[in-house]
């Protein structure tokens, strides 16, 4: 299956590619790029799905995240044509196109809501209302201030899990259900492949608005003070996702990834949950990669985590940035900076699962630095300077050196030129990064066992990752070493000898210099990075064991 196998790039429709020179990226940008996603050669990227952030009509409150019109282009991105342009091109070069649906909430401009607000209205139940002088609780907007808003017209509150102009929809009436899936219909039909849904983890809320204990003592923002009990995690989610899925599997060959919004950075079994039996969501994000230091005994213990809370009968996926945290390049920065984020890239397409890329990240795009009176962002606009907002990890793609190749136009966001870090320059530079991700990407499309095979991590020292991947015939073993030292790691699977013999290659190094082997064992070089494979002559006989069938 595609969404198993396959490599999901996101792009940020306003920060890819400006066509019409408004300095906003667009759809017909994007269709200009598609090539350098995947032409179906080497010399592309080699992706194959692009999941993109919303482009639907919207005031913009929260860039896209505050939609006014489902089934419908913002004039910012384009047109309907334009969109069924992109679709078509899309599917030429074998990319599929998935949608960022946001329905746990609407714009308070929706024509749904402005119907809401009359309490004679059929649609006076569509969102979560509380007649009465004052909130009924303490619940909080995730972005900062209470959650509950007052509207005069309705004499009545109305919560909202974000911004006042994002008020949450009641998903416990029957017809918001309904219209949800015509909207997924809508677009199914005209052929997308399938749907990142917004936290979906806050679609229910308590049929009874209690309160959320508060632990007085925490130390953060007051929403995150609060313990999430009744504002999110309600138990009816689960035969929601069942019964969204059921609808989706309609199609053939679609799915649907959902983000669950956590309370604790590293509390995996929570999405892992929405996953049910294989019946609710085909993949729901985890995003504990994004909180772990440089660490190859943090990375082992997610991955080891992860694996065993999804069981036999689920499938992982794997990131490490998106539009809401700061990229890893800059997370992750240090001594041998660059063999750090070939290592890491090395880990991402080598690991059981479905990997997520974010636009940018193949060049090593740094944070963009955004001062206040160019900030956008409303998380920035709020909290800075102690939070920094999410303006920098949105930063409009660096295409060359000039920031002219993504727009002639003023861009909507600072964009620093930095062109060692640009497509232009890295694409003749044989040891890139770029050129890493796409040697990943097409060895990864290649390989049987990366892209389906089972899964084993391997005992090593505390700063080598080792495991082995494999697929009937095909056998691989990959080493990573975090350590800005050189590292020995044991190989028992190797043949005792003083050299690699003919049954063993390296596949793939992520810096020039070699490897070492000696005695069934390997030293490898600081933040180097080696896939090695198990090369069978046809008359050695095949070793049942050589494979281990763990996940």
């Amino acid at each position: 299956m595609w969404w198993k196998e396959g490599v999901v790039y996101q792009v940020y429709p306003r920060s890819f590619q400006d066509s019409n020179n408004d300095g906003i990226g667009d759809l017909r940008g994007l269709i200009q790029r598609l090539d350098y996603l995947n032409d179906g050669t080497s010399q592309s990227l080699g992706i194959d799905a692009v999941w993109l952030s919303p482009f639907y009509p919207s005031p913009m409150c929260d860039f896209g995240y505050d939609i006014s019109d489902y089934c419908a282009i913002d004039p910012v991105f384009g047109t309907m044509d334009d969109f069924d342009q992109l679709i078509a091109q899309a599917h030429q070069r074998n990319i599929r196109i998935i949608l960022d649906l946001v329905v746990n909430h609407t714009s308070d401009q929706h024509p749904w809501f402005q119907a809401s607000c009359d309490a004679s209205s059929d649609k006076a139940g569509w969102y979560i209302w509380h007649e009465g002088s004052e909130p009924p609780n303490n619940w909080l907007g995730c972005l900062g201030g209470k959650g509950w808003t007052y509207q005069p017209q309705r004499d009545a509150w109305y919560f909202h899990s974000f911004l006042p102009q994002q008020p949450d929809l009641n998903w416990r009436h029957p017809a918001v259900k309904q219209a949800v899936k015509d909207i997924m219909a809508f677009w199914l039909n005209k052929g997308v492949d399938g749907f990142r849904l917004d936290v979906i983890n806050l679609f229910y809320k308590d049929a009874r608005l209690r309160s959320n204990p508060v632990d007085w003592f925490r130390i953060g923002r007051p929403y995150d003070r609060q313990n999430h009990l009744y504002d999110r995690d309600q138990a009816e989610m689960h035969p929601l996702l069942q019964e969204l899925r059921q609808w989706v599997d309609r199609w053939p060959r679609r799915m649907m990834v959902g983000e669950i919004m956590q309370q604790q950075k590293t509390l995996s079994a929570l999405p892992a949950s929405y996953y049910g039996d294989n019946d609710e969501l085909h993949l729901a994000f985890n995003f504990d990669f994004f909180h772990q230091p440089f660490s190859a005994a943090a990375f082992r213990a997610v991955i080891q985590r992860w694996e065993t809370l999804l069981g036999p009968d689920n499938w992982p996926n794997y990131t490490l940035s998106n539009h809401d945290f700061m990229r890893h390049s800059g997370r992750y920065k240090g001594r041998h900076q660059a063999l750090r984020m070939k290592l890491l890239a090395t880990l991402l397409l080598t690991l059981r699962g479905t990997p997520f890329l974010y636009y940018g990240e193949e060049t090593g795009m740094p944070e963009q630095r955004v001062p206040k009176q160019r900030m956008q962002d409303p998380v920035g606009l709020r909290y800075w300077p102690l939070h920094p907002g999410r303006d920098g990890c949105r930063r409009p793609m660096m295409w060359s050196g000039h920031p002219q190749d993504f727009s002639p136009a003023a861009a909507w966001l600072p964009n620093e030129p930095q062109q060692q870090h640009s497509v232009a320059y890295q694409q003749n530079q044989p040891d890139s990064l770029l050129n890493w991700y796409r040697t990943l990407i097409h060895y990864r499309k290649a390989s049987p066992a990366l892209r389906r095979g089972s899964q084993r991590l391997l005992p090593s020292a505390s700063d080598i990752l080792a495991y082995e991947r494999c697929y009937e015939d095909e056998h691989l073993i990959i080493l990573l070493n975090f350590s800005a030292r050189p590292q020995g790691a044991s190989l028992l699977p190797l043949p005792d000898r003083a050299e690699l013999s003919n049954e063993y290659m390296i596949d793939l190094n992520n810096q020039p210099q070699a490897a070492t082997f000696s005695d069934r064992s390997i030293r490898l070089n600081p933040c180097q990075a080696v896939v090695i494979r198990r090369v069978l002559s046809a008359d050695q006989p095949r070793d049942p064991d050589a494979c281990h069938q763990a996940r």
